[in-house]
């Protein structure tokens, strides 16, 4: 049994990159186009598209009237504009930080669903990264959620967002270079800085084109106790205080939380349509797409690794490090082995100093990682960045967001080694 999912857009990627010194330069990229898709079974899908509104100047007998017009309202809806204003703004907050930033901007006008009825809504993420460089040329990179800067929030919050995590990162630029990296230290993935961890080891496995491919490492264990009970991972479009939201997907179904670990277990997988149908199970609202060019397919929103309240908290008992932006080298999904590297780290000693180390490369794999986990801290932080995304089978970058709890790997769980470059 055949059916057809429409979908419109007007959406925009923004960069604008600014220097202590004022210079400001932006990069943006906007979609504009419409998409029809007909589900023909078994996975197969047949993909047509076409720029601006072309694809309702011809005579299609699957878009209904109503849906054709709310597919031309999205597609009308202005999306967001840095004015000279701004600009001044942004190079007024470097000069004052000292820093460079990165103002990102990823906004969406959607309309996705069936012939007659298409839902439509607003998508849209701000994030500054901030950048500042030590005495002895390592850089430390941050990146923050900001609400959209301009005539509706002002640029106040952004200024003060960026003056205190800049004075922070100043206080680690300044703290003494560790001579060595240690032996038996703990490795601790704090709050809002290993949502990108948990993307890739058990988000990734868990989209439905890879469980039903059976080249998952998570896939081939489901319902099987992969990791302490009091560990859930959780995806959806709706779970996400701050970062990616959105009811329904890219093919207008509703998103569903889904529990890709659900109390230490592995859960169902994340769908689109064709993989929902496929696998004979109720779509979970993952189907997503990189613009109206690209078919939809099973992809992540918002990741978050989650430890239950009641769970009794175990701090490291020697010496422990901190990694900041730990991303991905490389990764097999088939055996879970993995490949991280963190461009900033602090060491944390017994005796209570702290010092910093260069570039760090994290090897492991994942389920011997997701066996191992220790809890560290309940808090939960988000973090994105809205000049990034993440890429699969081409299409990149797609919008992502994640969150996590405080997580102890014990020494020896992960391979540490010290690299030249981040």
């Amino acid at each position: 049994m055949t059916h057809t999912t429409l979908f419109a857009e007007h959406s925009l990627r923004l960069r604008t990159d600014v220097l202590p010194d004022g210079t400001t330069t932006t990069e943006q990229l906007s979609a504009r186009g419409m998409s029809i898709e007909r589900h023909l079974g078994e996975g197969f899908t047949e993909h047509r598209f076409a720029d601006d509104d072309d694809l309702l100047k011809y005579r299609h007998h699957d878009v209904g009237a109503t849906a054709a017009e709310r597919m031309r309202q999205t597609q009308d809806r202005p999306v967001f504009a840095v004015t000279a204003g701004l600009h001044t703004a942004l190079a007024a907050i470097a000069a004052e930080t000292g820093a460079g930033l990165t103002l990102g901007v990823a906004q969406q006008h959607v309309a996705a669903g069936g012939p007659e009825q298409v839902r439509a809504t607003e998508r849209i993420v701000t994030t500054v990264e901030i950048r500042l460089t030590g005495q002895d040329g390592r850089v430390h990179a941050r990146s923050v959620l900001c609400d959209p800067p301009g005539e509706v929030h002002g640029v106040a919050p952004l200024r003060a967002a960026v003056a205190g995590t800049a004075d922070a990162m100043r206080e680690r630029l300044v703290l003494p270079l560790a001579d060595e990296l240690p032996d038996g230290a703990d490795l601790v993935l704090l709050p809002g800085l290993a949502g990108a961890f948990f993307h890739e080891i058990v988000g990734h496995p868990m989209e439905a084109d890879v469980v039903a491919s059976g080249t998952s490492y998570l896939g081939a264990r489901a319902g099987q106790r992969v990791a302490p009970p009091w560990l859930s991972v959780i995806d959806g479009g709706q779970v996400a205080q701050r970062g990616f939201r959105s009811s329904f997907d890219d093919e207008g179904t509703t998103c569903r939380t889904v529990r890709l670990i659900d109390h230490g277990t592995v859960g169902p997988p994340m769908t689109d349509l064709a993989l929902a149908g496929r696998l004979g199970t109720p779509g979970s609202g993952h189907g997503r797409r990189q613009s109206y060019r690209h078919p939809a397919i099973p992809r992540m929103t918002h990741t978050a690794a989650l430890i239950e309240p009641a769970t009794e908290l175990e701090r490291p008992v020697g010496d422990w490090i901190a990694p900041y932006g730990l991303r991905l080298d490389t990764m097999n999904i088939a055996s879970g082995a993995f490949v991280f590297r963190a461009p900033f780290s602090l060491l944390h000693r017994a005796d209570g100093s702290v010092a910093r180390l260069g570039p760090l490369q994290v090897t492991g794999n994942g389920a011997t990682v997701l066996a191992g986990l220790r809890p560290y801290d309940h808090r939960v932080e988000s973090y994105l960045r809205a000049t990034g995304g993440c890429g699969k089978l081409g299409q990149f970058p797609v919008l992502v967001s994640f969150a996590n709890a405080g997580f102890r790997l014990p020494a020896g769980l992960v391979g540490l080694r010290a690299v030249a470059h981040a």
